[in-house]
Protein backbone atom coordinates (compact mmCIF):
# COMPACT_ATOMS: atom_id res chain seq x y z
CA UNK A 1 0.00 0.00 0.00
CA UNK A 2 2.59 2.52 1.05
CA UNK A 3 4.80 1.53 -2.55
CA UNK A 4 0.96 2.46 -4.27
CA UNK A 5 1.14 5.98 -2.10
CA UNK A 6 4.42 6.95 -3.47
CA UNK A 7 3.77 5.88 -7.08
CA UNK A 8 0.92 8.01 -6.90
CA UNK A 9 2.39 10.96 -5.82
CA UNK A 10 4.12 11.25 -9.31
CA UNK A 11 1.62 9.44 -11.20
CA UNK A 12 -1.68 11.75 -13.02
CA UNK A 13 -4.84 10.57 -12.42
CA UNK A 14 -6.84 9.41 -15.35
CA UNK A 15 -8.09 12.55 -17.62
CA UNK A 16 -5.75 15.22 -15.39
CA UNK A 17 -3.45 17.39 -17.39
CA UNK A 18 -1.15 19.81 -15.74
CA UNK A 19 0.60 22.72 -17.97
CA UNK A 20 2.77 25.85 -16.59
CA UNK A 21 0.98 28.13 -14.98
CA UNK A 22 1.67 31.61 -13.43
CA UNK A 23 1.23 30.06 -9.91
CA UNK A 24 4.77 27.67 -10.80
CA UNK A 25 6.71 31.50 -12.00
CA UNK A 26 5.40 33.00 -8.21
CA UNK A 27 6.66 29.90 -6.51
CA UNK A 28 9.89 30.24 -8.51
CA UNK A 29 10.44 33.83 -7.14
CA UNK A 30 9.12 33.02 -3.75
CA UNK A 31 11.99 30.62 -3.75
CA UNK A 32 14.19 32.90 -5.26
CA UNK A 33 13.61 35.81 -2.56
CA UNK A 34 13.90 32.50 0.71
CA UNK A 35 17.02 31.66 -0.72
CA UNK A 36 18.84 35.02 -0.86
CA UNK A 37 18.05 35.62 2.33
CA UNK A 38 18.65 31.94 3.81
CA UNK A 39 21.85 32.00 1.36
CA UNK A 40 23.11 35.36 2.86
CA UNK A 41 22.76 34.40 6.21
CA UNK A 42 24.11 31.62 5.60
CA UNK A 43 27.08 33.24 4.05
CA UNK A 44 27.93 35.54 6.11
CA UNK A 45 27.32 33.38 9.41
CA UNK A 46 29.90 31.49 8.66
CA UNK A 47 32.71 31.63 6.30
CA UNK A 48 35.24 29.33 5.18
CA UNK A 49 37.81 31.32 3.11
CA UNK A 50 35.86 31.50 -0.33
CA UNK A 51 32.66 29.31 0.39
CA UNK A 52 30.70 28.96 3.59
CA UNK A 53 31.10 26.00 6.02
CA UNK A 54 27.37 26.19 7.08
CA UNK A 55 25.12 26.90 4.02
CA UNK A 56 21.47 26.53 4.50
CA UNK A 57 20.74 27.99 0.68
CA UNK A 58 21.58 23.77 -0.20
CA UNK A 59 18.46 22.88 1.60
CA UNK A 60 16.39 24.83 0.00
CA UNK A 61 17.82 24.14 -3.41
CA UNK A 62 16.85 20.72 -2.55
CA UNK A 63 13.52 21.03 -1.45
CA UNK A 64 12.75 23.67 -4.34
CA UNK A 65 13.51 20.62 -6.45
CA UNK A 66 11.69 18.19 -5.11
CA UNK A 67 8.32 20.10 -4.90
CA UNK A 68 8.52 22.40 -8.00
CA UNK A 69 10.86 20.99 -10.90
CA UNK A 70 12.98 22.79 -13.36
CA UNK A 71 11.09 25.82 -11.80
CA UNK A 72 12.95 24.80 -8.48
CA UNK A 73 15.95 24.21 -10.72
CA UNK A 74 15.89 27.76 -12.04
CA UNK A 75 15.79 29.40 -8.23
CA UNK A 76 18.70 27.46 -7.57
CA UNK A 77 20.94 29.03 -10.05
CA UNK A 78 19.69 32.94 -9.66
CA UNK A 79 19.53 33.09 -5.47
CA UNK A 80 22.85 31.93 -5.37
CA UNK A 81 24.06 35.08 -7.72
CA UNK A 82 22.06 37.37 -5.90
CA UNK A 83 23.21 36.37 -2.63
CA UNK A 84 26.52 35.72 -3.10
CA UNK A 85 26.29 39.54 -4.41
CA UNK A 86 25.18 40.70 -1.57
CA UNK A 87 27.19 38.48 1.39
CA UNK A 88 30.62 39.48 -1.55
CA UNK A 89 31.26 36.16 -0.94
CA UNK A 90 32.18 35.73 -4.51
CA UNK A 91 32.93 38.02 -7.55
CA UNK A 92 30.18 38.14 -10.49
CA UNK A 93 32.38 35.61 -13.02
CA UNK A 94 33.00 33.27 -9.93
CA UNK A 95 29.05 32.98 -8.96
CA UNK A 96 28.35 32.21 -12.96
CA UNK A 97 30.71 30.19 -13.26
CA UNK A 98 29.24 28.05 -9.84
CA UNK A 99 26.11 28.22 -12.06
CA UNK A 100 25.98 24.38 -13.43
CA UNK A 101 27.33 23.23 -9.87
CA UNK A 102 24.39 24.76 -8.57
CA UNK A 103 21.57 23.91 -10.92
CA UNK A 104 23.01 20.08 -10.38
CA UNK A 105 23.33 19.97 -6.89
CA UNK A 106 19.81 21.44 -6.70
CA UNK A 107 18.05 19.40 -9.20
CA UNK A 108 19.54 15.86 -8.03
CA UNK A 109 17.02 15.58 -5.00
CA UNK A 110 14.20 16.07 -7.35
CA UNK A 111 15.01 13.80 -9.94
CA UNK A 112 15.93 11.37 -7.36
CA UNK A 113 12.24 11.49 -6.07
CA UNK A 114 11.04 11.38 -9.31
CA UNK A 115 12.72 8.45 -10.75
CA UNK A 116 12.34 6.33 -7.31
CA UNK A 117 8.98 7.28 -7.09
CA UNK A 118 9.43 8.61 -3.44
CA UNK A 119 7.10 10.99 -1.15
CA UNK A 120 8.27 14.17 -0.19
CA UNK A 121 6.08 13.71 2.61
CA UNK A 122 8.91 11.33 3.85
CA UNK A 123 6.56 8.61 5.00
CA UNK A 124 8.73 5.41 4.22
CA UNK A 125 12.47 4.51 5.20
CA UNK A 126 13.12 4.71 1.36
CA UNK A 127 12.33 8.33 1.38
CA UNK A 128 14.35 9.26 3.88
CA UNK A 129 17.28 7.36 2.20
CA UNK A 130 17.20 8.54 -0.95
CA UNK A 131 16.70 12.28 0.55
CA UNK A 132 19.69 11.46 2.78
CA UNK A 133 21.65 9.95 -0.42
CA UNK A 134 21.18 12.66 -3.15
CA UNK A 135 19.28 15.55 -0.66
CA UNK A 136 21.80 15.77 1.25
CA UNK A 137 25.53 13.51 0.97
CA UNK A 138 25.74 13.61 -3.21
CA UNK A 139 24.55 16.63 -3.81
CA UNK A 140 26.95 18.39 -1.95
CA UNK A 141 29.63 16.50 -2.87
CA UNK A 142 28.90 17.61 -6.18
CA UNK A 143 28.58 21.27 -5.56
CA UNK A 144 31.75 21.23 -3.77
CA UNK A 145 33.68 19.00 -6.75
CA UNK A 146 32.21 21.92 -9.16
CA UNK A 147 33.10 24.21 -6.85
CA UNK A 148 36.42 23.42 -5.75
CA UNK A 149 37.41 23.21 -9.78
CA UNK A 150 36.27 26.54 -10.42
CA UNK A 151 37.99 28.44 -7.25
CA UNK A 152 41.08 26.59 -8.72
CA UNK A 153 40.29 27.75 -12.34
CA UNK A 154 40.23 31.54 -10.93
CA UNK A 155 43.19 30.80 -9.11
CA UNK A 156 41.71 31.89 -5.76
CA UNK A 157 42.98 27.96 -3.97
CA UNK A 158 45.92 26.62 -3.97
CA UNK A 159 46.89 22.87 -4.60
CA UNK A 160 47.45 21.72 -1.35
CA UNK A 161 44.01 23.60 0.19
CA UNK A 162 41.90 21.68 -2.57
CA UNK A 163 40.88 19.06 -0.28
CA UNK A 164 40.13 20.92 2.73
CA UNK A 165 38.32 23.17 0.68
CA UNK A 166 36.65 20.62 -0.32
CA UNK A 167 35.22 18.58 2.36
CA UNK A 168 34.65 21.74 4.38
CA UNK A 169 32.45 22.64 1.97
CA UNK A 170 30.61 19.02 1.35
CA UNK A 171 30.76 17.62 4.62
CA UNK A 172 29.70 21.32 6.41
CA UNK A 173 26.56 21.90 3.82
CA UNK A 174 25.50 18.67 4.36
CA UNK A 175 24.72 19.45 7.88
CA UNK A 176 22.18 21.96 7.08
CA UNK A 177 20.97 20.84 3.63
CA UNK A 178 19.79 17.10 5.41
CA UNK A 179 18.15 18.79 8.65
CA UNK A 180 16.66 21.68 7.59
CA UNK A 181 15.46 19.85 4.04
CA UNK A 182 13.97 16.68 6.35
CA UNK A 183 12.58 19.60 8.55
CA UNK A 184 10.70 21.44 5.42
CA UNK A 185 9.68 18.10 3.39
CA UNK A 186 8.25 16.17 6.60
CA UNK A 187 5.90 19.54 7.50
CA UNK A 188 4.94 21.47 4.79
CA UNK A 189 5.20 18.74 1.73
CA UNK A 190 1.41 17.62 3.33
CA UNK A 191 0.44 20.95 1.79
CA UNK A 192 2.65 21.14 -1.22
CA UNK A 193 1.42 17.78 -3.19
CA UNK A 194 -1.69 19.26 -2.72
CA UNK A 195 -1.64 22.22 -4.30
CA UNK A 196 -1.75 22.88 -7.80
CA UNK A 197 1.97 24.50 -7.89
CA UNK A 198 3.33 20.95 -7.19
CA UNK A 199 4.86 19.56 -10.14
CA UNK A 200 4.38 15.87 -10.88
CA UNK A 201 6.88 16.08 -13.87
CA UNK A 202 9.46 18.80 -14.40
CA UNK A 203 7.52 22.01 -15.44
CA UNK A 204 3.86 20.83 -14.25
Amino acid sequence: MNMKMNANVWSLNEGELRTPQMNHVIMMALFIGVGVVVGTFGSLAVPLGFVSAFWPGQAIQSVGCIWFGMWGGIASIVFPLISNAIAGSASIAVSLAYAPGNFLQGILAGWAFRFFKCDPRLKSGKDWAVYTVFGGILCNAIGAAWGVMVLRMFGLISPSSTLTVFLGWSIGNTVPSFILGAILLKFVSPLIVKSKSFCKKYWA
